[in-house]
């Protein structure tokens, strides 16, 4: 039980008290974040669960049904398309749609366009399923949530967005924005101290358009965005894209910090 007289602590206050007293030099302060990240992660994926249980379905099904319903009539999509949007293997995604496929929640068709390859459909049956089982589910969440005000969950969900976009937002999909193509604040970490440089969070141009507005401004691969005006940059929405008008930019290139004044509103070539 948590302990009111001294305040409320959870379980990972524990690991981290214990850490502080056992090995005072470990820089432990990111535990606070991806233990408590990984210990209410299995919390909601044990409530969401029993939901999907009434249903004699696992979580993993219901994604399957989700993402069929969301891409509109007539609720289908390639095999290839549905497994990298469910993130598995193509063998995993085949015994799952073979189980819902028995239970006729979908049906699997030649694909017309490549006949080496399927079509998955959402039924009627599956349809109504989903109809049935989403009010249900989203009710749920909304419970799991109690304990944070709607101001609370907003922003949470932005810092949420913050850490998945650097996460999503990187090699092939990597942030295009001025005419610069920007690694996100870890990948930047990684590359500088990989080849002797500091430590320092920032995004790092790995490309830049000819002609395109960062390349007027001086700008060159492998510098280091730290700061817009004396605001620190961590992530492209630390950029605010959407304002006009010209951005001061202080940059590391390798260890030598430069302020370059940006113009979005320069043209740039389509491709960088």
């Amino acid at each position: 039980m948590a302990d009111t007289d001294k305040g409320i602590h959870d379980s990972v206050d524990a690991v981290l008290e214990q850490w502080r007293r056992e090995r005072p030099d470990l820089p432990v302060a990111p535990v606070g974040v991806i233990t408590r990240l990984a210990r209410v992660r299995t919390h909601l994926d044990t409530a969401l669960a029993e939901v999907f249980a009434g249903f004699d379905l696992t979580p993993a099904d219901f994604q399957a049904l989700v993402n069929l319903r969301r891409a509109g009539a007539p609720y289908q999509l390639g095999q290839a398309r549905l497994m990298a949007a469910l993130g598995l293997t193509s063998g995993t995604v085949s015994v799952r749609l073979t189980r819902l496929e028995r239970r006729g929640i979908v049906i699997r068709e030649p694909d017309p366009d490549d006949k080496r390859s399927y079509t998955v459909r959402l039924t009627g049956k599956g349809l109504e399923l989903f109809d049935r089982i989403a009010p249900l589910h989203l009710a749920s969440e909304e419970l799991l949530l109690s304990a944070l005000t709607p101001d609370e969950q907003t922003r949470l969900a932005a810092l949420l967005r913050k850490l998945l976009t650097s996460f999503e937002h990187t090699g092939p999909h990597a942030t295009r924005l001025w005419g610069m193509t920007l690694e996100p604040a870890r990948i930047a970490r990684r590359r500088r101290t990989a080849v002797g440089l500091s430590d320092h969070p920032g995004l790092l141009v790995t490309a830049i358009t000819p002609d395109g507005p960062a390349a007027h401004a001086g700008i060159r691969p492998g510098d280091l965005l730290t700061h817009r005006d004396t605001a620190e940059i961590r992530t492209c929405e630390d950029l605010n894209p959407t304002t006009g008008g010209p951005v001061i930019l202080r940059i590391l290139r390798a260890e030598q910090p430069l302020d370059i004044t940006i113009d979005p509103d320069q043209p740039a070539s389509e491709n960088p």
